[in-house]
């Protein structure tokens, strides 16, 4: 049986969302709360599977509860949140505080809106949070990579970040750390619901130093550009362009990191792909072709992936595998190495 517990102001939609959950049998709300406050005294008795968040409540509001319980006693959570653009700003917002997944709050009767809560529930329900010990590096940085070749340095490297849940908070810490001046564009597979790509877009034109495009219309990669795909679409790079394109997939796995891994690993150019934290195993065959391609290829270690999902299954394409504090080292070494390189083997 799996274990919910509910948080949100409204007794009412505490009813709606038990009712919606435990409608197969297989899940149980074992408690509610109605603020930050009362939720972190019960949660630790009610010891949960999975908690289900909503953020706009008096007091200690649910961005804070969030934080606090990952810090205190992390556990997957769920953000339930109503469909305007500043509940979508505040549940993207959210993602970069722990939780692990979106969802809209569900209006009136939609049974198939229900059923999708619950497998979120059970998707999440056997997920580990948390940190783990720190890693011990094994080999020098740099030490398995590709020779540089003097054609591809007229060509602007694309660095294509891949993630899923967990995911936001590694990839704004390794954004943060990429210096101004970087001469490679940076394109982003980020896993969301299809309604939530422009809150996304905002959020990260709040976290970081370079500019933020997102290809409605095609974006010819320049340095120190970041291009998101809009909201419900792919992002590939295609004809020296990078393009928003039809899901490939499932919505769960879009944008798919496969999609954009496996575009850079075809094209010319110094590229590199990162599989940060993430649900299931997007992004392992892009990764795979990139490898094959001599591309640099970095998986986000256990020690700071939130989820360990992707990253794992990615492993074995792995030329890095780093915890994220040093991803933007190997990224800055690649990618200077590569522009400046003038002579090939």
């Amino acid at each position: 049986m799996i274990r919910v517990f509910i948080v949100d102001d409204s007794a009412i939609c505490c009813q709606v969302l038990t009712e919606q959950l435990e409608a197969d049998g297989d899940i149980r709300v074992v408690g509610a709360a109605h603020n930050g406050r009362t939720a972190l005294a019960k949660l630790a008795n009610a010891r949960p599977d999975v908690v289900t968040v909503d953020l706009n409540m008096p007091g200690m509001n649910g961005l804070a509860l969030i934080e606090a319980i990952m810090s205190a006693d992390p556990r997957p959570i769920i953000v339930v949140t109503g469909l305007d653009a500043k509940a979508r700003d505040l549940a993207v917002a959210a993602t970069a505080r722990g939780a692990l997944e979106l969802v809209n709050k569900i209006q009136g009767r939609d049974d198939e809106a229900s059923a999708a809560l619950r497998a979120s529930v059970r998707r999440l329900a056997a997920v580990a949070v948390g940190p783990v010990a720190p890693a011990d590096p094994d080999r020098v940085i740099g030490s398995t990579w590709p020779t540089p070749i003097a054609a591809e340095r007229h060509i602007t490297p694309i660095i294509g970040f891949g993630s899923s849940a967990g995911g936001p908070q590694a990839l704004f810490e390794v954004l943060a750390a990429l210096p101004y001046d970087l001469p490679a564009a940076i394109a982003v597979a980020h896993h969301l619901p299809a309604d939530f790509g422009s809150a996304f877009a905002r959020l990260v034109r709040g976290q970081v130093k370079f500019e933020v495009l997102v290809a409605h219309d095609p974006i010819v990669p320049t340095p120190g550009v970041i291009v998101l795909p809009p909201g419900g679409a792919d992002l590939v790079l295609e004809a020296g362009a990078l393009r928003a394109r039809r899901p490939a997939v499932s919505p769960l796995l879009c944008p798919n990191v496969d999609v954009l891994l496996s575009s850079l690993a075809a094209g010319p150019g110094a590229h590199a792909g990162v599989v940060l934290s993430g649900l299931g195993h997007d992004g392992s065959v892009g990764l795979a072709a990139m490898l094959a391609a001599e591309k640099l290829t970095i998986v986000q270690h256990r020690a700071s992936a939130a989820v360990w999902g992707m990253p794992r299954a990615a492993l074995p394409s792995a030329l890095e595998v780093l915890e994220t504090h040093a991803i933007d080292d190997a990224l800055v070494r690649w990618v200077r190495e590569r522009t400046q390189v003038r002579r090939s083997d």
